[in-house]
């Protein structure tokens, strides 16, 4: 994750001659206490450096291949983070004092840029209520009060984390193409607590894998970051495996949910019969790729006692629809509460990433998970081919 995070604070890009018509880019702005004060930009490992004139003022200019993050300091450790939106042609202004210089700026031009900034103001807001809580009740605890103090004081500061981690989800749900998104997966409230963790939070990291891999399959934050979700699964694979193990032959999660018909489905109403519960979507490349093999082995055993279900984590209605008539999915049974990742049903079945699907078996236990081409024929070949199984 910090290999990633530091790549992210630190592109930026070099300067040249002012001019009003530019093909690259302006950074300028005041820093108000800056008179003569180095200011500087990172990029690529490299720092640009200039001197902040006697009114206060900086500007700095250069050309990219693609829009990027830049970082702005004049301490190190107390950056501004900024994305140039273009190419060429962009002028982002910056206001701030040299005594809250990350803390207490405004910028223009750069709409990614404002929504950093919004985002990462959330957080210290999050971050000084709960150190306000702490102050509160914590600090003035004495032996008699330790205990319920304490318990207070943790559960009101998890309700503080998760209305932050809610509010974040929700914009990176409302803005699939923002590069704000990235610094916003990667919030920590200090070095050792970040806002996220994957083996916690892995649905709202595969949902920014695969916007950025959708949107933007070029860009070199895609790849790290896909490389980054890569090396998160190899790393937390046996977890979630023991997770899944733990669903086996367990009773199946009862659901209610809207189909696309616009009709309530109960899971229950399947009992009897086999089921195969497939989570998918339709910005999920690795879940087109698999329709066309349960298309296959669904008209292969659709006249055995087996429905085939699948639920979307889309948001979109009309992307949703035209995927299953442009993937020739519409035989079966579809639902969705169209919000994204906030899916009750996935949640209620801990799904961490999809594809992924679960087999029912008549009596309500799941006898298999993440069946998916030959191996998802094989099953049902073995046990509708055995048992002589038919409507």
């Amino acid at each position: 994750m910090k290999s990633i995070f530091y790549s992210i604070i630190s592109v930026c890009f070099l300067c040249f001659s002012c001019s009003t018509s530019h093909d690259g880019f302006i950074v300028k702005g005041i820093v108000k206490g800056g008179k003569g004060k180095n200011i500087f930009l990172s990029y690529d490992g490299q720092v640009d450096s200039t001197l902040i004139n006697s009114d206060n003022e900086f500007i700095f200019k250069g050309t990219l291949r693609e829009p990027n993050f830049c970082n702005l300091y004049l301490d190190r450790t107390n950056p501004i983070l900024l994305f140039i939106d273009s190419t060429s042609n962009i002028t982002i202004e910056i206001e701030t004092d040299a005594e809250n210089f990350s803390s207490n700026y405004s910028v223009k031009g750069s709409l990614t840029s404002q929504q950093i900034k919004e985002l990462h103001s959330r957080l210290i807001e999050t971050f000084d209520n709960i150190k306000t809580l702490y102050k509160n009740t914590i600090e003035i605890a004495d032996s008699s009060t330790m205990d319920s103090l304490h318990t207070y004081f943790s559960q009101k500061s998890n309700e503080l984390v998760n209305q932050h981690k809610e509010f974040i989800a929700n914009f990176i749900k409302n803005n699939p193409k923002s590069f704000a998104i990235l610094p916003a997966i990667y919030q920590a409230f200090d070095s050792r607590n970040p806002v996220f963790r994957y083996e916690i939070d892995a649905p709202l990291f595969h949902l920014v894998d695969s916007l950025f891999m959708t949107h933007y399959p070029n860009s070199i934050h895609t790849k790290e970051f896909h490389a980054q979700i890569l090396q998160y699964k190899q790393q937390y694979q046996s977890l979630f495996q023991a997770q899944q193990f733990m669903m086996q032959n367990a009773e199946a999660p009862d659901f209610t949910i809207q189909t696309k018909e616009g009709k309530t489905f109960k899971l229950s109403s399947l009992k009897g019969k086999y089921v195969f519960l497939d989570f998918w979507a339709s910005w999920c490349k690795p879940c087109r790729a698999e329709n066309p093999n349960l298309v296959d082995v669904y008209k292969k055993f659709k006249k055995y006692p087996i429905q085939f279900v699948q639920i979307s984590l889309d948001n979109n209605k009309e992307q949703w629809l035209k995927a299953i008539e442009a993937d020739q999915i519409g035989e079966w049974t579809h639902a969705s509460n169209l919000k994204y990742w906030d899916c009750q049903v996935a949640k209620l079945y801990g799904v961490q990433a999809i594809p992924a699907n679960f087999l029912i078996d008549p009596n309500g236990k799941i006898i298999a998970q993440n069946l998916r081409g030959d191996q998802l024929f094989a099953t049902l070949a073995e046990i509708f081919h055995s048992k002589g199984n038919r409507k």
